[in-house]
């Protein structure tokens, strides 16, 4: 057959044209569908190849699929945040391109692709509505989704809890010695008039009991109420010498005595005498730990601890020992390569209440970049509880060594402490430190502990916002020992030799201080300071600028340091005031009535 009568089909412009006519061939040509277009001959769809003839009517129709855009939501396990994510749709679409003429024709079309989009910021609020997110809701996050599709937002946070207070007890004594202040105008002073008994009379109110603050409600964002912990009433043991007031808010004093308050656990209140003990602290009697104010009426023997939560007074000599007290101690004769602290247990929550802190501060960070991780693990499509977990684990090991040091540290103050801290910060740390002691292997340390711990840390972070008490220690003779005190440190005896005297108030020492060091808080009150004609050092006294150091006698090579400023003395000077001028800046030596 001659080729000039064949059938020949092109694609034109999306249609089929067929060349020739009817009465010119003997056969026709081929043609079949391909991708993305349906075929109809003469109104019935083709499958297959199929012979067509002029005047045959071929009609091509483009196949177009659409996937739906749709909106992710997740809300946090506590129900106080919700996330969504936008992820738009997309339409597929087909052309078909021209084709030269033919006699076997395959009809396919080449994809097109775009955007689908069809929620509007009415349908997200709607859509959200549905996954229950109905409280907290951000005005702007709708938008926002619209605007950085296949992007996590927050988009509504509920109210947390604001949680209650505890009934507690306000003690409305000291329950230490008060020293006796000086001012710097006095001509004398009188070392041995040092303190006054703090005592209460029968029917003296000497605590209050505040009542429990109910905490306020939070909602999640799906509505639902999160009511707070429940609050509890201040539990009180009353002891001798103590009663509740009729009305159950007060702690009253039934005779006359000196008022104790235990701080442990159950706050326990008392009135009564000191406690004597009338013979030695010995290997036979073994070390002293007293809930109150204690006092020995014998010798603290080498390498006994007496420790005491209120008062300490030993009437013979303390030798080699360790003596714990968390109000004044009170030493009647020497003190010899010992240690002594006035106000331990308020040295110990300082310690504390500034190593929770830096926990706080830590665990803050160590959060923050945990939910950063988790994100980007969601992200990549590679999250689950399990890497998630041994992720942050990473994290804390490589970012943050500085917690276990954190952990230990209260772990041991707790130790040391015993009964003697708050029932709410000893069960805090029971509760934190716990998991960062050896957190390398810990299986349970993700997220949600970290989060826990950060909660925990937040509901407590008033902690150590109030003051403490002050406490002095009060000796006539000091050789070889350590001294810490909260409060004054009075030396009215014999004096004190090459020893360390560290106290947050005034130093009184009314006669020698040779070798060691002083650092007060306060100002210093020294009869004699070094001896004559010594050339090498013969002591150090440290206190802050504004402070004033005052002396009977001070010899050659002694240090005053105010603050960063410095003055050895290179000759004996007699009854002098030391100052540091706050407007020339410069030490200057001034006249006193000793």
């Amino acid at each position: 057959m001659d080729t000039a009568n064949r059938v020949l089909l092109a694609l034109e412009d999306g249609q089929v044209k067929i060349s020739g006519t009817s009465s010119e061939v003997e056969s026709g040509a081929l043609i079949r569908p391909g991708k993305g277009v349906s075929l109809f001959v003469n109104g019935t769809e083709i499958t297959d190849r199929q012979e067509v003839f002029p005047g045959d009517h071929i009609e091509i129709k483009l196949l177009e699929e659409t996937k739906q855009d749709q909106l992710e939501i997740k809300i946090t396990a506590d129900g106080m945040k919700a996330e969504a994510c936008y992820i738009p749709g997309i339409r597929e679409t087909h052309v078909v391109d021209d084709h030269p003429h033919t006699d076997d024709l395959i009809v396919k079309g080449t994809p097109l692709q775009e955007p689908y989009k069809t929620f509007t910021i009415e349908k997200i609020v709607k859509a959200l509505k549905e996954k229950r997110v109905v409280y907290g809701l951000d005005d702007v996050a709708p938008a926002k989704l619209l605007e950085e599709s296949e992007t996590w937002h927050s988009v509504a946070t509920g109210k947390p809890v604001k949680p209650g207070k505890d009934g507690w007890v306000e003690p409305l004594f000291k329950g230490a010695a008060k020293s006796v202040s000086y001012d710097e105008q006095e001509s004398r002073v009188d070392f041995r008039n040092r303190f006054e008994i703090e005592q209460v009379n029968s029917g003296d109110v000497i605590a209050l009991i505040h009542p429990p603050v109910t905490g306020e409600s939070g909602k999640t964002v799906t509505g639902e109420e999160v009511p707070p912990d429940p609050v509890t009433r201040a539990e009180i043991n009353f002891e001798v010498g103590t009663e509740l007031s009729s009305d159950q808010k007060q702690v009253v004093a039934t005779h006359t005595g000196i008022p104790s308050y235990n701080k442990g656990r159950v706050p326990t209140f008392r009135v009564d005498n000191l406690y004597t003990h009338k013979g030695d602290v010995n290997i036979k009697s073994g070390n002293i730990d007293f809930r109150g104010h204690f006092k020995v009426q014998g010798n603290v023997t080498e390498g006994m601890k007496v420790s005491a939560d209120g008062n300490i007074e030993v009437g013979g000599n303390v030798s080699g020992a360790t003596i714990l007290a968390g109000g004044s101690v009170l030493l009647k004769s020497n003190c010899i390569k010992c240690t002594v602290s006035a106000g331990w247990v308020d040295m110990l929550l300082k310690d504390i209440y500034a190593t929770l802190a830096n926990m706080r501060e830590s665990v803050t960070l160590a959060l923050s970049a945990s939910d950063e991780l988790a994100r980007a693990l969601e992200q990549k499509g590679k999250h689950s509880d399990q890497m998630e977990a041994a992720v942050v684990r990473s994290l804390l090991q490589s970012k943050f060594v500085e917690l276990p040091e954190y952990a230990n540290s209260l772990m041991k103050s707790l130790k040391a402490a015993g009964k003697s801290l708050p029932g709410n910060l000893t069960r805090l740390i029971n509760d934190i430190a716990p998991h960062f002691v050896d957190y390398q292997y810990s299986q349970s340390l993700g997220r949600p502990v970290l989060r826990e711990i950060h909660e925990k840390l937040e509901e407590n972070k008033g902690l150590g916002e109030s003051s403490f008490e002050k406490a002095d220690i009060t000796a006539p003779y000091v050789q070889n020992s350590t001294m810490n005190s909260t409060g004054n440190i009075i030396i009215n005896g014999p004096g004190v030799y090459n020893s360390e005297l560290k106290c947050d108030g005034e130093v009184r020492i009314s006669k020698l201080f040779r070798g060691g060091t002083i650092e007060a808080g306060g100002d210093v009150y020294i009869g004699e300071a070094g001896s004559p004609r010594v050339r090498s050092e013969q002591g150090k006294i440290s206190v802050p600028y504004k402070s004033r150091v005052y002396l009977g006698s001070i010899y050659e090579n002694v240090r005053v340091r105010f603050g960063n400023t410095e003055y050895r003395c290179d000759q004996t000077l007699n009854n002098v005031r030391i100052i540091l001028d706050q407007q020339e800046f410069e030490v200057k030596i001034l006249h006193w009535e000793n």
